[in-house]
């Protein structure tokens, strides 16, 4: 009887989908997570289940299910596990050893626990949870004026605000220049100390990073040589903030739109002349660059048209401008235009664009972005769904045409106006994610991001009941988010992720 019963074990345990055990001998998972130390670069902080009140003995399946943000990136993770003693533990036919294997858990994974001849089955699962934020400690005795600029090193990966400063510690600090940076005691500290450089002119003021790591900021300069509020730029050396270039400003025009982007190798910069003082004609856009220790500055030929409007951003080797024509331009009003620079050329990517079916007669906002993976992203308003909505688009290298993203505008819940703010950044394993002002709740910043799986937008979630204003959105490698806004008392507040 007792050989017939050993059969009967060998047999069953031969088929992957009938296991045998029993509830005092049967191999069990007594502990498993996914650490940060086991997946450098992957992780920004631990998910760990508990099983400690597995009560799962009974069952043929141990289901184990770890929640995890969206965020990350689930095709290469590295679990730390126990399991009772004298188990040995595979998936398929490759032994699992914690703390060094990996696997793919975009799809369940099953662990088969073995232990003498009896087998098991632990399925485990990664269900998507929400992003936690939490706050950050306040810049003491800083307040904003505009727009903050959050970017993060490419060295570092270290957060950096760049900003116009309303009031400071220092007394020199009001209207000029601050970069800070988030030390390893959780504190902003600034950089080369407290507004530096010459006085800003109204909020037009851009920061970036290059992919060495170099801080620059531009700005309107008050005090500029070749032209008062030309557009000047200044970098970190490592000491201290110096200009780039030997004159106070790149050329003579008076600059709004202010915006600037430092790629391999070289600084971009844009601006929309406002003076008839200036060497180009009043509301162009005249656009820069500095290489081989000089600023050159042009009117793109594509752009003679005035505009209203422009913003910019940088990959590793190339930067992306969009902007805003003003009024109409053969017969199209207020469209749109994206240009690319990358190898010392201007390249029309849109030009005096609207979105078919559009009936508004001009688009309230524009924004571009640049993800990891060198894409560009930009933002705009239509109506053309019968709705006034935020349509994001990238550009799709294969077929060399702006696709938009989730197929529609954004299911904000509410019509968005010309207060309406955008920030979009990817996530590390390329989920989009969106924070936006809802003026449904009183300009709260709320959340969304475009799920991997089903490919449909999620439902948004509050990331303060403050009214914010300046919305920047950045992810780090290891899936850590930072969101950085001003409220209503020039305030700055940063928000970060969290388990």
């Amino acid at each position: 009887m007792a050989l017939v019963a050993a059969l009967f074990v060998q047999t069953a345990c031969s088929d992957s989908s009938n296991y045998v055990y029993n509830d005092v001998d049967a191999p069990t998972m007594l502990s498993f997570g996914f650490y940060k130390a086991d997946n450098p670069g992957v992780l920004g902080t631990d998910y760990v289940v508990d099983l400690s009140a597995d009560q799962s003995k009974g069952t043929t399946t141990q289901n184990v299910t770890v929640a995890m943000p969206p965020t990350v990136e689930k095709t290469h993770l590295v679990a730390r596990f126990t399991a009772s003693d004298g188990t040995t533990v595979k998936v398929g036919a490759d032994e699992q050893v914690s703390q060094t294997t990996a696997n793919d858990f975009t799809l369940p994974v099953d662990y088969i626990l073995t232990k003498g001849q009896l087998s098991r089955r632990c399925a485990v699962t990664i269900s998507k949870a929400p992003l936690k934020w939490k706050a950050l400690a306040e810049a003491t005795g800083l307040t904003v004026y505009g727009d903050p600029v959050l970017k993060l090193s490419p060295t570092t990966q270290q957060p950096y605000i760049g900003f116009k400063t309303r009031a400071g510690n220092s007394a020199t600090a009001a209207n000029h220049s601050t970069v800070l940076t988030l030390g390893d005691d959780g504190q902003w500290k600034a950089v080369g100390g407290e507004g530096f450089g010459h006085l800003v002119n109204s909020s037009y003021f851009d920061f970036d990073i290059a992919p060495d790591g170099t801080l620059y900021v531009a700005y309107a300069d008050q005090e500029a040589t070749v032209l008062k509020n030309g557009m000047s730029v200044m970098k970190y050396n490592g000491a201290d903030w110096e200009f780039v270039g030997t004159d106070k400003g790149l050329l003579k025009a008076v600059s709004n739109y202010a915006c600037f982007a430092a790629i391999d190798g070289e600084l971009v910069g844009a601006q929309v002349n406002n003076s008839a003082k200036a060497d180009y004609a009043n509301r162009t856009l005249v656009v820069s660059n500095y290489k081989d220790g000089a600023w050159h500055s042009q009117i793109p030929g594509m752009l003679t048209n005035q505009v209203y409007m422009a913003n910019m951003a940088g990959g590793r080797d190339a930067a992306y401008l969009i902007s805003i024509n003003r009024g109409a331009v053969s017969g199209v009003n207020y469209g749109y235009n994206v240009l690319r620079y990358a190898g010392g050329e201007w390249t029309p990517m849109v030009l005096n664009y609207l979105e078919p079916g559009n009936t508004t007669n001009n688009i309230a906002m524009i924004g571009v972005t640049v993800a990891r993976d060198n894409v560009p992203y930009i933002w705009t308003m239509d109506d053309a769904s019968g709705q006034l909505g935020v349509r994001i688009k990238y550009y799709d290298q294969a077929t060399d045409s702006w696709l938009t993203l989730g197929g529609n505008i954004l299911p904000l819940g509410f019509t968005p106006d010309r207060h309406t703010e955008v920030a979009l950044d990817l996530a590390p394993n390329g989920t989009p994610y969106v924070v936006y002002t809802n003026s449904a709740d009183q300009g709260y910043p709320y959340l969304m991001y475009l799920d991997p799986d089903t490919h449909q937008w999620s439902s948004p979630s509050k990331v303060a009941d403050i009214a914010a204003s300046g919305l920047n959105l950045k992810f780090a490698n290891d899936g850590v988010g930072y969101i950085t806004f001003t409220g209503n008392s020039n305030q700055l507040y940063t928000y970060c992720t969290y388990e």
